[in-house]
């Protein structure tokens, strides 16, 4: 009976990623054309932002900032988790919508969501709004439960002036984009272990609860 159980939320999980992953494809894919179509047409930045350094050091640079940008992210993505309730229950949230994706579909997410989100917000809007007014538009992107602006917004208006600051510098996507895939790509796989771990002290809860009932 625990394994059934464990089975059955599994089941449910894989679901949730099912229907998570088509909607997140629709929703990237729109809006990545729509950020690619402003910057070439009305920017003309498409293709100089997603050149590849032909100079090996910039091409080093840029990879460098990368590293260094998403090792911040990161660390302020922990401190954020240990220091606020409501952050940590928003991942919670994460967790139980994605936690049961496999390792191929977290990393498609991680790359799906940094180029439809880095060509619209840094590509598309940040030359019309600057730095400031992206970040907070990219803040109010990640609404926390129920749409309401929370803790999960300001992370989301800080990574927002990272991003935009490292496009801001470089006057490239490449950085961006490598270190958002990096950021979420780690922090899906979190979500993953997290998942794991919660059904597994999901099941021996209602192991114990049988035991203790005697059936």
């Amino acid at each position: 009976m625990q394994n059934q159980n464990g089975s059955d939320k599994e089941d449910v999980g894989l679901s949730r990623v099912s229907s998570f992953l088509r909607s997140s494809t629709m929703f990237y894919l729109v809006m990545g054309t729509v950020g690619a179509l402003v910057a070439h047409f009305q920017h003309n930045n498409l293709f100089s932002s997603l050149t590849i350094p032909s100079d090996t050091n910039e091409a080093l640079r840029f990879l460098l900032i990368s590293l260094l940008g998403a090792g911040v992210l990161l660390i302020f993505n922990y401190v954020f988790e240990e220091q606020f309730a409501s952050f940590k229950a928003f991942r919670h949230i994460l967790m139980q919508m994605v936690g049961a994706a496999s390792i191929p579909a977290s990393i498609y997410l991680a790359v799906l969501s940094a180029f439809g989100e880095e060509l619209l917000f840094r590509a598309a809007i940040q030359p019309e709004l600057g730095l400031f007014g992206t970040a907070l538009l990219f803040g109010l992107l990640h609404l926390g439960p129920q749409g309401l602006i929370s803790i999960w917004t300001a992370w989301a208006i800080l990574t927002g002036l990272l991003f935009g600051f490292m496009f801001q510098q470089t006057q490239s996507l490449l950085p961006v984009i490598v270190c958002h895939i990096l950021v979420n790509a780690i922090s899906m796989l979190r979500l993953r272990i997290q998942y794991r771990r919660f059904l597994k002290a999901a099941a021996e809860h209602e192991a114990a609860k049988k035991m203790l009932s005697g059936s």
